[in-house]
């Protein structure tokens, strides 16, 4: 998702290593680095000001935003991801970022979430449940065409109806990177029901028999799926996941 309007003034840090990052944050600046773009580009080593890192992310910035970064003092401008941010464990406060230099003309491969619209006619009808089984997925497009999230309707779907990534229409611009037959939501019954349903049945052919279990069990959503792509397919996070050591 590409955002000309966002641009982040950062600055090259001449000095590298645990001191000097602590330095850096002393002075109310955030240690930050610039990698990515293919072979020949060059690493850089930042600080970008906490106020406007704070600002940035406080804005809810898009996981797999692309903004500007421009190098004070000079006219140099690149467009880029947040590929990482650490935070303290205890505090909470920012102690690194990792910019992920971005090409306009190349295609990125990068995690996109799933949103959800409408509500199932099984569940409004029919008393269904709808699972949310795939929480994102991935995809591979140029910078500019990088959606926001990938929206499914759901509001056909009847009981036992599966929405699968074949279903999915997403254009000639947007390559998903996924099995067809993989299950994004499913609709299905109360737990409850499902025992009557085979009770009945089994009656039904060879008369009462018992059923094991006394409680009906509830029906667990699906677990959202851990994220193991590269840089660029990871998709930028503005918002922290996980701790991480801290980074010189």
């Amino acid at each position: 998702m590409l955002q000309e309007d966002i641009v982040v003034e950062v600055e090259k840090r001449l000095t590298t290593g645990k001191n000097a990052a602590n330095r850096s944050r002393a002075n109310d600046q955030i240690p930050a680095v610039l990698y990515g773009g293919g072979k020949d580009m060059e690493t850089w080593s930042l600080q970008v000001p906490r106020k406007t890192l704070a600002t940035l992310l406080n804005k809810g910035l898009h996981g797999n935003a692309i903004f500007k970064l421009n190098l004070k003092g000079t006219d140099q401008s690149r467009h880029v991801m947040i590929r990482d941010l650490t935070l303290d464990p205890v505090s909470r406060k920012m102690l690194h970022v990792d910019f992920f230099r971005v090409l306009l003309d190349r295609k990125l491969r990068v995690k996109s979430e799933i949103a959800i619209e409408g509500i199932p006619s099984g569940v409004k009808n029919a008393g269904g449940i709808l699972n949310i089984v795939t929480h994102e997925i991935l995809i591979e497009c140029l910078p500019a065409d990088i959606p926001e999230s990938v929206k499914i309707d759901v509001s056909a779907m009847e009981i036992h109806d599966s929405f699968r990534i074949q279903d999915l229409k997403l254009g000639d611009k947007i390559k998903v990177l996924e099995k067809a037959d993989r299950v994004l939501a499913h609709v299905g019954v109360p737990k409850a029901e499902e025992v009557v349903a085979a009770v009945a049945a089994v009656e039904g052919a060879e008369g009462a028999v018992a059923v094991p279990g006394s409680e009906p069990e509830v029906i667990k959503k699906g677990k959202k799926e851990e994220e193991g792509a590269e840089p660029a397919a990871a998709g930028a996070k503005a918002a922290p996941k996980a701790e991480k050591k801290e980074k010189k």
